[in-house]
């Protein structure tokens, strides 16, 4: 069902954009990801492979939905 921007809700529209926001960070990531081996290995491999599973869980998250809003975050964040 096609809806007008004026006919959404806050928390409608704040969960559409995020459902946005989700597939197009999903895309950058998935080929950020399937980049990463060619890289070099240096000195600072270990971080660079945590640097990894950390991007491979927000991935996760974000396909199982496991999502905050916006006023969490900035809650968790102490603001």
């Amino acid at each position: 069902m096609e809806r007008a921007l004026l006919d959404l809700s806050t928390s409608e529209f704040e969960e559409l954009i995020g459902r946005v926001v989700d597939r197009r960070l999903e895309v950058w990531l998935t080929q950020l990801l399937d980049a990463m081996p060619d890289v070099r290995e240096e000195e600072d491999a270990p971080l660079r492979s945590q640097f990894a599973e950390s991007l491979r869980r927000s991935l996760e998250q974000a396909r199982g939905e496991q999502t905050v809003d916006l006023q969490s975050f900035r809650n968790q964040l102490g603001r």
